[in-house]
């Protein structure tokens, strides 16, 4: 049988079991349809799914479990004595880690760093990194260093558990305690809460709901969810950390999409909570966020702006079921349908 029969015939099967069970869209793989259907197609039908470890996201997930899980800090991160390799370096490395334990899965007993040169060689290739030097020992010597040999080491000891340096886990910690001491924010997440307060908390609350007459569901993971029974009030709030300044936070809301999150959010809370929603109970979503000077704000979404937001999402639930039904990932809907005109 030829190789590309081969591929293809591989690629039939993990479409149909991507098929045969139910599928449910978070904001992420929303988004990633919406934007770049063939890379979906890669993550969620072929399951090409690469672990992101960029600083940026890892700060926001210290931040989340700092504030609002801190029981489960330990469980989830393991704090380094040693400074870490750079982004880059990072993402190389645990592809090749990645790599090794499914060799080792099937007998290899090689566990240095030191012994997979020829994996680092063809993930530097892969990621175009370091290709303007002249030779393969150039490129070996820049990813060698002694923190990239601490980090693999880390890597083998560490279990599940996500390993931050100690400037990270100090920037988040700082971070963490300036919202605490903030009394309209610490108030608006329930962090004041107590027995007496006719309030209800929840953090890191999982979602998932069936949409009518799609062939799929969404789901979703709620920062943080107050309900106020005395003001009949759900407040939403996602929690965001950011490299900008407060000022620029609406920029990122369109270059990130972030109004189709708090659009399914809303969504998810008013369906899982419809008992209440008839009841007259309010939805109030807000972004919190956490700027790079350590400056924290809770951006207030409108009604006006929100309703805008779902008459968004709605639409691009339609876009999304075009791809989905006709299991066509080529090209964003509009330039699939030909509908972009210059």
């Amino acid at each position: 049988m030829e190789l590309e029969q081969i591929m293809e015939e591989s690629i039939k099967v993990m479409e149909n079991d991507f098929y045969s069970k139910p599928f449910e869209f978070s904001y992420s793989s929303l988004n990633k349809i919406l934007w770049n259907p063939q890379a979906f197609y890669q993550m969620y039908v072929l399951g090409n799914r690469e672990e992101k470890t960029e600083s940026y996201l890892v700060n926001g997930k210290i931040i989340h479990c700092l504030l609002l899980e801190p029981d489960k800090f330990h469980d989830q991160f393991i704090v380094s004595p040693v400074k870490l390799p750079t982004d880059n370096t990072r993402v190389l490395i645990d592809r090749v880690f990645a790599h090794a334990q499914e060799l080792q899965k099937n007998g290899d007993q090689r566990t240095e760093f030191a012994d997979y040169s020829d994996a680092v060689l063809d993930v530097l290739a892969d990621m175009n990194l370091h290709q303007t030097l002249k030779t393969d020992q150039q490129r070996i010597d820049k990813i060698y260093t002694p923190d990239a040999i601490n980090y693999w080491d880390f890597l083998k000891n560490r279990g599940t558990k996500t390993l931050i340096d100690q400037a990270n886990y100090d920037f988040c910690k700082t971070g963490v305690d300036l919202i605490k001491m903030n009394k309209e924010v610490c108030n608006l997440i329930g962090c004041d809460i107590n027995d007496f307060s006719n309030r209800e908390v929840f953090n890191e609350i999982s979602l998932s709901v069936k949409m009518n007459e799609k062939p799929f569901g969404i789901k979703g993971i709620i920062d943080n969810l107050v309900i106020d029974h005395d003001k009949r009030v759900i407040y939403i709030n996602d929690i965001k950390t950011t490299s900008k300044d407060l000022k620029d936070f609406p920029e990122s809301i369109d270059f990130y999409n972030y109004s189709l999150q708090a659009a399914m959010y809303c969504s998810l809370i008013g369906i899982k909570f419809i008992n209440l929603i008839d009841a007259g109970y309010q939805l109030k979503f807000h972004f919190v966020v956490i700027d790079k000077s350590y400056q924290v704000y809770p951006f207030p979404v409108s009604d006006t702006t929100l309703n805008a937001w779902l008459s968004k999402l709605m639409v691009g639930l339609d876009k999304a079921e075009w791809h989905y039904v006709n299991k066509n990932y080529d090209l964003p809907y509009d330039f699939a349908l030909g509908k972009v005109v210059l």
